[in-house]
C-alpha cells in the first residue's frame, strides 16, 4: 500500500490552492481540538514558516501571505515593484 504525498510546489500551478486547503485544514483540526482562534491562527502559521514572535496572525492573513510568497517565489514581483510608476 502506498503513501500519499505533498505535490511538490514546483510542478504545481495550483500550489497557493493547495496552501489555502492545508492552512484551513490545519486551523480547523486545532480548533476541534480545543486551541482558541488565535492560538490555532499562530501555530498553523508557524507551521507554514511564518514568524510568530510579537504578531498575532489571522487565518486570511496567513494564506495572503503565503500567495505573495509563492508569487514572489515565481518571479512575478520584486522588492523594486511599486517604487515608481512604470510608462505604459
Amino acid at each position: 500500500m502506498g503513501t500519499a504525498s505533498a505535490p511538490s510546489p514546483s510542478k504545481d500551478p495550483a500550489r497557493t490552492t493547495v496552501d489555502h486547503l492545508v492552512t484551513g485544514s490545519t486551523y480547523r483540526q486545532l480548533l476541534m481540538k480545543g486551541f482558541a482562534p488565535d492560538e490555532a491562527a499562530n501555530l498553523t502559521a508557524f507551521l507554514c514558516g511564518i514568524p510568530v514572535a510579537d504578531v498575532h496572525w489571522s487565518l486570511r492573513q496567513i494564506n495572503q501571505l503565503l500567495f505573495l510568497r509563492e508569487l514572489a517565489r515565481k518571479g512575478r514581483f520584486g522588492s523594486a515593484d511599486g517604487e515608481a510608476p512604470r510608462p505604459h
